[in-house]
C-alpha cells in the first residue's frame, strides 16, 4: 500500500517493516500521540522522510491503522526553525489509483515537492 507523506510516495506494506508491530502497545496509542511524534520527527530534520525512510515508513503505518482511510500526511513548519508547537500536520485520503500514478511519477524522477504542494496539499512549495 502507498502512502504520501509531505512530497514522497512510501510503500507501508506491512511485510517490509523492519521491526513487527506489538499490537498490544500500540493500542494504547492515540491518533494525537502518533501525530504528535511526527511533529516530533519533522521538528527535528525538515527533510526526515527522505533521510530516514523506515522511520518515516513506521510513522505512515502508524497513521493509517489508526485512520485506516487516511493515506497521506503532511507535517509542515509554520515559522522557519521554530519550536515543535510550529509544526503542523493534516491528514487525508487520496484515490488508490491517484496515489499509483504519482508512485509511478516519482520512480522516473517526475514527481516533485511543488507538484505535491500544488496537485494534493493546494499550497506553493516553500
Amino acid at each position: 500500500m502507498y502512502f504520501l507523506l509531505n512530497d514522497i510516495i512510501l510503500d507501508i506494506e506491512p511485510a517490509r517493516m523492519m521491526q513487527p508491530l506489538d499490537a498490544e502497545r500500540f493500542s494504547a496509542l492515540s491518533i494525537d500521540y502518533i501525530a504528535q511524534l511526527g511533529k516530533e520527527m519533522f521538528a527535528e530534520d525538515s527533510h526526515a522522510h527522505r533521510r530516514n525512510p523506515e522511520r518515516a515508513r513506521r510513522l505512515c503505518y502508524l497513521i493509517h491503522l489508526k485512520m485506516p482511510r487516511v493515506n497521506a500526511a503532511q507535517f509542515f513548519a509554520t515559522m522557519p526553525n521554530g519550536p515543535i508547537e510550529s509544526i503542523d500536520a493534516s491528514f487525508k485520503s487520496l484515490n488508490e489509483m491517484a496515489m499509483a500514478l504519482m508512485y509511478q511519477q516519482q520512480m522516473a524522477g517526475q514527481l516533485d515537492a511543488a507538484k505535491v504542494d500544488y496537485e494534493v496539499w493546494h499550497r506553493m512549495a516553500a
